[in-house]
């Protein structure tokens, strides 16, 4: 079994502990999340088992897509429901219109400051082990990107909202960063991971599901919809699988899809997944793409 489960991650356990339930039902040989999501939140979890997680660092970082419950008044030193409460404030905001014009503000490319609750390192230590023996550490921002913000429901003092953001945004401190500029503060109550990675809450199955059979494993490849593909023959696949090298000038130009050097491609037999390669220019002819000179190189063979 070679393929990508995608998981409804329930409340209350670690990403990896998630992970774990699952192998302890169908046992494969190496399994890998490909994102995380806190114990509090839920939905898409995308797992790669067996050969499959040798694809996971050439997976697209596409958007991310999360169904976000802002409690305002509250502040939590974990910026969560999980931490101990610090303030309390009056919310004092009423009309919609005035939650959509903050959101306005953070669309786009925006800096964050990680939060101290969290699995960054600083020194070899966890954040979140600094932070629980109340050591705050220096982080430097960093940029991300928030594609859209809609809001989904206004019920004072809960504000329901949904986020499409890049890989690496802390939904956590997007929350806690509107909720100030409202002027109230606030914390992140629920968060629920809709899209990731290409896959979709539609896509995933529960662990109940696990348990009942109620699985289908996407293929490796589909993951991988943003590389070119490259059809060989059963006789070229066997020779990479033995650790051979793919030279241009060995393949016919219908063979080929147009690429460049450096590009990324993912190598096919028939319906199997074979190879992820790099297009690269051969040392011993450094004057240009001429045909003879470009290598596949081999990034991951799978077998």
């Amino acid at each position: 079994m070679n393929g990508i489960l995608v998981l409804d991650k329930p409340l209350g356990i670690t990403s990896h502990a998630a992970v774990d339930a699952v192998n302890r039902i169908l046992k494969f040989k190496r399994a890998g999340h490909t994102g995380t999501l806190d114990p509090f939140a839920t939905g898409v979890l995308p797992i790669c088992v067996n050969g499959a997680t040798k694809i996971i660092p050439f997976m697209k970082s596409g958007a991310k897509k999360y169904e976000a419950l802002l409690r305002l008044g509250v502040i939590t030193d974990t910026l969560d429901p999980t931490g101990k409460v610090l303030e309390e404030r009056d919310v004092g905001i009423t009309e919609e219109s005035e939650l959509i014009d903050v959101f306005s503000k953070y669309v786009g490319k925006i800096s964050q400051i990680p939060p101290m609750y969290s699995a960054l390192k600083k020194d070899g230590v966890r954040l979140y082990e600094y932070a629980r023996q109340g050591v705050e550490i220096e982080r430097p921002a960093r940029e991300v990107t928030i594609n859209k913000i809609k809001l989904i429901e206004f019920s004072p003092p809960f504000v329901r909202f949904m986020v499409e953001c890049s890989r690496g945004t802390y939904i956590r401190v997007l929350a806690s960063d509107i909720a100030e500029d409202i002027g109230c503060g606030g914390h992140l109550a629920e968060l629920r991971r809709i899209e990731s990675d290409g896959f979709t809450i539609e896509d995933a199955v529960t662990i109940e599901d696990v348990k009942g059979g109620r699985i289908e494993l996407t293929p490796p490849g589909d993951a991988l919809s943003h590389m070119k593909r490259l059809d060989i023959s059963v006789a070229l696949a066997e020779a990479i699988r033995q650790g051979k090298q793919i030279r241009k000038n060995g393949l016919s130009d219908t063979e080929l899809p147009s690429f460049t050097a450096g590009d990324r491609l993912k190598v096919y037999e028939g319906s199997e997944l074979v190879s992820v390669t790099e297009a690269v220019v051969d040392s011993s002819d450094i004057a240009g793409l001429k045909d003879g000179a470009v290598i596949f190189k081999l990034l991951r063979v799978f077998n």
